[in-house]
């Protein structure tokens, strides 16, 4: 087939086109404005891509019997469809199983329809109705039975879209409010789009992540799509609506999972399946990070970023831009792009965090391009009152808008300062570099004193004070001190330093005092100075032998004087 049809958006959803930003005269634009659970159109067809249809080259795998063997007749394939237990007597005990794909599949936009029968069996005559589609199942020494090692598109009533983890993982997100989520099955989760903080669902734990806004209809068809880019990330749809997302797929050994077989489940309830479409894609639009994080203090200016966009596919892919979310009028989006992005081209893209409303959080969603070629980014935006005190926020809003999944150890402003290690915190007063080069250096997060401060390492064993950059003071940026993504003197974002394989800590000297990670080093009113926290997701993606580094100035523990990114690092764990 030559792709989707299209779907119309609903009244009164609205789509903006950016028009290209001439280098001299940038036209701001104002994003288009959605809320939770967004309809929109499916995405054109790619040239060069192939596409499968229908169930006929699939393969039954039943509990209890070989694979292809079907000899209760629970599964029956017609033109175009599948009907699970369509002769089986109301009540009958039965078995569960899939229906699987007879290839793999990696990059691709799936779109089927599915219909409620009226049938209930054994085990589940009691319970809700519920199947699932399986994508990149990844075991293929247990595929009979209903649950191999697979990403599970949940399809049950009132939970359909929401993400199963099969001896598998990805990052999602949690609403941060579970107590006012709607009810349902499993942890809640919410779109970062409208306020979503990032989680790291491990394979060992088996996450079930649920309780979205409800899209699917207990009668009639509905529409499902998943769009999938490798282990990029995953899209789930629910009646042309998002309802949940993912980065990073993993097996269940935390390796990259890129690609793996199809499947339709059938777990004890009548469903049909019908007008199943299979559309391959390819690389979709590339960009360095997933996140935007900006922040930005009332009447001290707004806060500004930019990014470069890449086409590396066959074909040219549309540069459309579209905002929405929470707070999408928060943002503005600039491009220096003409409507398409050729292969190879790149584009600049530039935020501008404008906020509107009180001083908090504000989540958005940045779409770049088609849905299934484009890339998804999620707005980030800290907005602030005033400077310092209470004013400013606290060290877990700062890392769940920098796109980091971790317990800091609390919510308040004041966290523990005598426990040797809080929250996905470990008890490290030094580090040793993690492999062969440089370790790097990157500060995320500023909410001290205003100063220019130098921040550099020293030899664990003792020795000597190495200072490697400086904090900008705030005479040549009025809110250096109060930001995320401070920058070191001569506007670098970043710094490199090599402890030539000695085991070593940091410090940052901070107006009159001197901060050490050791607090043995330099005596301060806390017994623990510092705070490390190992980081393997940073803005999205996934990040090896890094950590987080966080410094206490004074005694009241918000760990968020000066918050810096180690890269090529492992912590000494005492």
């Amino acid at each position: 087939m030559s792709g989707f049809p299209p779907n119309p958006a609903p009244p009164g959803f609205l789509t903006n086109r950016l028009r290209p930003m001439k280098p001299l005269r940038p036209v701001f634009l104002l994003p288009a404005l959605c809320l939770a659970g967004c309809a929109t159109a499916p995405s054109p067809p790619v040239a060069g891509d192939t596409s499968a249809a229908g169930f006929a080259r699939w393969t039954p795998l039943i509990e209890g019997v070989p694979p292809g063997a079907d000899p209760a007749h629970l599964i029956t394939v017609g033109d175009g469809g599948v009907h699970m237990y369509a002769d089986i007597p109301a009540g009958a005990k039965v078995a569960f199983g899939n229906l699987l794909s007879y290839r793999e599949f990696s990059r691709f936009h799936l779109r089927l329809e599915y219909s409620w029968g009226t049938g209930k069996f054994a085990p589940r005559t009691d319970k809700i109705r519920d199947a699932g589609l399986l994508y990149h199942i990844a075991d293929s020494t247990k595929l009979w039975g209903a649950w191999p090692h697979a990403m599970e598109f949940q399809i049950q009533e009132g939970d359909v879209g929401d993400l199963v983890f099969i001896k598998t993982g990805a990052l999602t997100w949690m609403n941060p409010d579970p107590q006012n989520a709607p009810a349902g099955q499993g942890d809640p989760g919410l779109l970062p789009e409208m306020g979503g903080v990032p989680q790291a669902c491990t394979f060992s734990k088996g996450f079930y992540i649920g309780r979205y806004p409800e899209y699917d209809r207990l009668e009639g068809w509905n529409t499902i799509e998943a769009i999938v880019q490798a282990d990029e990330g995953a899209v789930h749809k629910v009646n042309g609506r998002v309802r949940s997302r993912t980065f990073q797929i993993v097996d269940n050994e935390g390796h990259p999972l890129r690609s793996g077989k199809l499947a339709v489940q059938l777990e004890g309830a009548e469903i049909l399946y019908r007008n199943l479409e299979i559309r391959e894609l390819p690389k979709p639009l590339q960009t360095a990070t997933n996140y935007v994080s900006l922040s930005s203090v009332k009447d001290k200016g707004d806060g500004l970023s930019h990014f470069t966009v890449t086409n590396p596919g066959p074909g040219p892919i549309p540069m459309t831009i579209n905002v929405t979310g929470a707070d999408a009028d928060s943002f503005l989006i600039v491009t220096d792009r003409e409507a398409v992005l050729a292969p190879g081209e790149r584009a600049t893209v530039q935020v501008v965090f404008k906020p509107h409303g009180p001083a908090r959080r504000h989540s958005a969603g940045l779409q770049v391009g088609p849905e299934d070629t484009g890339r998804f980014l999620v707005l980030q935006g800290l907005a602030l009152d005033a400077f310092e005190g209470s004013n400013e926020p606290t060290l877990e809003r700062i890392v769940q808008a920098l796109g980091l999944p971790l317990n800091v150890g609390g919510s308040e402003l004041h966290l523990d300062t005598a426990a040797p290690k809080i929250g996905d915190g470990v008890d490290a007063i030094s580090f040793r570099q993690a492999g062969p080069g440089p370790v790097r250096l990157t500060p995320l997060a500023r909410f001290s004193p205003p100063g220019a401060y130098p921040v550099g390492w020293y030899p664990a064993a003792g020795g000597a004070e190495k200072v490697v950059a400086t904090l900008v003071d705030s005479s040549v940026q009025q809110d250096a001190h109060q930001r995320l993504f401070p920058s070191f003197e001569k506007n670098a974002v970043s710094a490199t330093f090599d402890p030539s394989g000695v085991p070593f800590g940091l410090f940052v000297s901070l107006g009159k005092e001197t901060v050490a990670q050791d607090p043995a080093r330099h005596p301060r009113p806390v017994a623990r100075p510092a705070r490390v926290y190992p980081l393997h997701s940073f803005q999205g993606k996934r990040i090896e032998n890094a950590a987080l580094l966080c410094f206490e100035e004074a005694s009241n523990g918000d760990y968020q004087d000066a918050v810096f990114l180690l890269e090529n690092v492992v912590p000494v764990v005492r």
